[in-house]
């Protein structure tokens, strides 16, 4: 089987990534690599069942907070990697809702992880081309079908990446060519964002009259206004504090746990 190297080509539009230990610099645009390591303890994956699991809470976690997923790996026993667009979603609480469900399911007495997950932000391009190469390359192994529990999977478009199809609306590997190509100048931005709540407010407004409506009515409908503060997360450079304002005065702490549900 032939598997990337870093010649392949990544096309994508927009991207971020973590930082380890310290006090971590909040970031909610951009690609993310994020490793977890297992304790030693315990096998992370003690075989495919834990595996499979691992990849229906990651679909949920997606599902929940709408990042998008570029790579994943499981390959290994005692470790797991990620590769992630955040869309204005909070590193932490996706990595709190991934490890304490993955806890939960594995019920073990002792100590599962080592320490919290390591994470760096990704913000150079040939990084990015580097980094899912060598995450591809883990699925080799002596395997001789695709792995299922690699994101390698679905770039080559085999039959194992029904169970977890990552989002190449943003990124393409191409194996015959050696070209990078982008629409963003910038790994570590919101692409075409709102930057300002006077933007944001105008745009609002301009929701609402298509459905004929006025704000005050369209914050009435708490499952309509929930989905628009979630899709203002994800398209708007505003803070917690700006989004509650354009939302009818919420408090900071409504509007989290809006964005959390």
């Amino acid at each position: 089987m032939t598997f990337c190297n870093q010649s392949c080509i990544i096309s994508f539009e927009s991207g971020v990534m973590v930082m380890p230990r310290q006090a971590r610099e909040k970031t909610l645009y951009g690609i993310y690599h994020i490793q977890q390591r297992g304790s030693g303890q315990r096998p992370l994956f003690q075989g495919w069942e834990d595996r499979k699991k691992w990849l229906s809470i990651l679909k949920k976690a997606r599902d929940k907070f709408q990042f998008r997923l570029y790579a994943f790996c499981a390959s290994h026993n005692d470790e797991y990697h990620l590769v992630i667009n955040l869309q204005g979603a909070d590193l932490s609480s996706i990595m709190k809702s991934i490890n304490i469900s993955y806890a939960m399911y594995v019920n073990y007495s002792g100590k599962l992880f080592r320490d919290r997950y390591i994470s760096r932000q990704i913000s150079e391009r040939e990084d990015l081309l580097s980094l899912m190469a060598d995450i591809h390359r883990r699925s080799q192994g002596r395997r001789q079908k695709p792995d299922p529990y690699n994101s390698f999977c679905c770039y080559r478009g085999a039959e194992e990446a029904l169970l977890l199809p990552v989002d190449m609306q943003d990124i393409r590997l191409d194996c015959s060519q050696n070209i990078i190509s982008t629409s963003s100048s910038s790994l570590n931005e919101c692409n075409k964002c709102i930057t300002t709540l006077y933007e944001a407010r105008n745009r609002l407004k301009e929701i609402a009259s298509v459905n004929e409506g006025s704000l005050e009515e369209l914050f009435k409908d708490k499952e309509k206004r929930n989905h628009l503060i979630h899709q203002f997360r994800r398209s708007t450079t505003l803070s917690l504090k700006q989004l509650g304002d354009l939302f009818g005065g919420l408090s900071e702490s409504s509007v989290s746990k809006i964005l959390n549900r």
